[in-house]
């Protein structure tokens, strides 16, 4: 045999190696063709394919799902290890529900089901049963976004968490939660296991109830983030925390509103026994509109429930009523380092806030 035949034959050879190592099947990789055919078949062959799967997407797709995959969703229920990678050359990839009928695009059931999203969009799902109008993770599921914009989804019906619901691991990174909206609590994102958000916007979500941007319960690690412009029909304009262990560290909470009578907490209500940590964030200009709303930047709602910040601020926050700052009621409000000030009509008065005065 000549040289360059040898070459070849020992390329080969090292090829069939490669592809037969564990390691390398623990790496599967498929490229999905562009169409909702393409991706269901996809999914459907990596939730049956042992080990962890990744799924590329094709460069410039738009994945325009037209009719539910099965009842309430437009993909296949995810019950593996999948990773769906969107493209990083050209025109981002999206999922979108383009249909009359209502379904959501992502749904990741059992204690073995793992979904991660890299660089691409959801958008424009709508739950009409249970909550999650774009992604719903459920029974033990885990869900991670990275790069990842969730936006104009929709949780119709009583549901909860327009852009995502999840019951699990929830991991958010230097992602978007836009625009999405609840006919009840949680326009954004509602979370009831652990929630891990880094690098992320919530901004522009509505919930006709409570919690327009974010609705947590269990745990909270919320650092380096923006929670915007998001609004509720009653109360948590920005943030409910809901027997909770929580941080917020390095974040903005801004221009929220909450329309609801009472202690409504513009920015935030912290409540249910929860006990809420900010460390250099800063709360400023939101409202509880309402005239006999409270606590336009943060409402600290019954006993037992428990605030502290470190290094931040609460300034230029409104309420119709007293305070517009920060309401205590029954609970605890430490400040260190933490101006509240310019708030109207008052800073913390009425509530009992030692170092806050009007």
């Amino acid at each position: 045999m000549n040289k360059l035949g040898l070459l070849a034959s020992t390329a080969a050879a090292l090829a069939t190696t490669v592809v037969a190592t564990p390691a390398a099947e623990a790496q599967a990789q498929s490229i999905v063709l562009c169409s909702q055919t393409a991706l269901r078949t996809a999914i459907t062959q990596a939730n049956a394919a042992p080990g962890p799967n990744t799924l590329l997407l094709a460069p410039g797709c738009t994945y325009n799902l037209t009719a539910p995959d099965n009842p309430g969703n437009g993909l296949p229920v995810i019950t593996s290890d999948i990773t769906i990678t969107g493209s990083l050359l050209g025109t981002r990839n999206v999922i979108r529900r383009q249909s009359a009928t209502a379904f959501r695009i992502f749904s990741v059931e059992g204690p073995n089901a793992r979904l991660t999203l890299n660089s691409l969009t959801v958008r424009d799902g709508r739950s009409d049963s249970g909550g999650g109008g774009g992604i719903r993770s459920d029974d033990g599921g885990a869900l991670t976004l990275n790069s990842v914009e969730v936006t104009r989804n929709l949780s119709a019906t009583g549901g909860i968490g327009g852009g995502i619901y999840s019951t699990g691991a929830l991991i958010v990174r230097n992602s978007t939660v836009s625009f999405n909206r609840s006919t009840n609590n949680a326009g954004g994102i509602n979370s009831s296991g652990t929630a891990t958000i880094s690098n992320t916007t919530i901004t522009g979500n509505t919930a006709n109830d409570a919690g327009g941007g974010l609705e947590v319960r269990g745990s909270l690690n919320l650092t380096g983030s923006n929670v915007t412009d998001n609004a509720s029909g009653t109360a948590a304009g920005g943030i409910l925390s809901f027997a909770l262990t929580g941080t917020i560290t390095d974040t903005l909470i801004r221009g929220n509103t909450a329309a609801g009578d009472g202690s409504a907490g513009g920015g935030i209500r912290n409540q249910s026994g929860s006990t809420l940590t900010l460390e250099r964030t800063t709360v400023f200009a939101n409202r509880a509109v309402r005239d006999d709303g409270q606590g336009g930047g943060i409402a600290n709602a019954g006993a037992g429930n428990t605030v502290n910040l470190r290094n931040s601020s609460v300034s230029y926050n409104y309420a119709g009523d007293d305070p517009g700052g920060i309401l205590n009621d029954g609970g605890t409000v430490s400040l260190t380092a933490t101006p509240v000030e310019e708030n109207h009509p008052t800073n913390c008065t009425p509530s009992v806030i030692a170092g806050c005065a009007n």
